[in-house]
């Protein structure tokens, strides 16, 4: 997504076709491949700025029904991570050293096999969490006043998924929350995708909702900060008070995020182009410390700001 309105962002979203197969749905090639699946030789360099991106020769991305800004799940030896496509101009793909390291290869060039099933529609919690897979979860009583988002669930960024739910619970609202597990740990590495990236079209549950026009949206985070961020591009006020719900139950000191590269205020985030104004969203990034102990809490403290806002 690389327009800078809800509406224009949307406006491309319309509905492309993802194969049915599940193709690397827990990890690995698998059922699926023949309908939504096309190898390609992948090469290391610097030219590509981010480990969560790749570029890919334009027939492969057809072959699959992957267009540029659209997430797709790259698969190495058997191991799937996910990225944001770009189009190369040859006929190899390319991935920075990082993101061959987010796919376990080494060396300078290596093959890998493609799926546009991002995530997988039927996997059960249980299984994702054993095997290790990336699943997306929707709940939509029919409102738009507030969509609570977790993008990072599972043990992408740990207990966010559970504050999503959270607000939905108390709220009757909906929720939306991506979510990943890999056995003995590395779930971010594999599946974490930024959220001013994330693309509707490649997460079928989150296409549902996108056009929705909600007039505030909350999305959970963590990162390794020692403090609790409160950022979006909601208004001053509605963030104060988000910050001041949020203190008083936690361990943590709260502030209003201020790193301009981490405040969560960018027309691209999701929790902002999901809001009918464009500047309706709040971005709650914690520590480890709170979404480990003080989750609910927190997200207690937020559908109470919702509530009576």
């Amino acid at each position: 997504m690389h327009e800078f309105s809800r509406r224009t962002v949307l406006s491309g979203v319309a509905s492309i076709a993802l194969g049915t197969g599940v193709g690397a749905a827990n990890g690995k090639p698998g059922r699926g491949r023949d309908k939504n699946g096309s190898g390609v030789r992948i090469k290391t360099t610097d030219d590509v700025s981010d480990i969560e991106r790749c570029r890919l020769p334009r027939s492969t991305m057809d072959a699959v029904g992957v267009e540029p800004g659209h997430q797709i799940r790259l698969v190495y030896d058997g191991a799937s991570a996910v990225f944001t496509a770009s189009v190369s101009d040859d006929k190899f793909g390319y991935v920075n050293s990082g993101g061959r390291d987010r796919l376990g290869a080494s060396g300078g060039s290596f093959c890998v096999d493609t799926d546009s099933n991002v995530v997988n529609p039927t996997l059960d919690v249980g299984t994702a969490a054993e095997d290790g897979g990336f699943l997306e979860r929707l709940t939509d009583p029919g409102t738009a006043e507030l969509v609570a988002l977790a993008p990072h669930g599972g043990y992408i960024e740990w207990g966010t998924d559970s504050q999503a739910k959270r607000i939905s619970e108390q709220l009757d609202s909906v929720s939306w929350y991506g979510a990943g597990w890999w056995p003995g740990g590395g779930a971010y590495r594999r599946w974490h995708i930024t959220s001013t990236d994330i693309h509707p079209a490649s997460f079928p549950a989150l296409d549902e909702i996108s056009n929705r026009g909600f007039e505030y949206a909350v999305s959970f985070h963590g990162w390794s900060e020692s403090h609790v961020g409160v950022g979006g591009a909601a208004p001053a006020e509605l963030r104060e008070a988000v910050r001041d719900a949020i203190a008083p139950v936690v361990d943590s000191d709260v502030r209003l995020a201020s790193d301009g590269g981490r405040d969560g205020d960018s027309p691209e985030n999701i929790v902002n182009w999901m809001t009918e104004s464009g500047s309706g969203g709040v971005q709650i990034e914690q520590p480890w410390s709170v979404r480990d102990e003080k989750h609910l809490e927190v997200a207690d403290a937020v559908a109470e700001v919702f509530d009576s806002w």
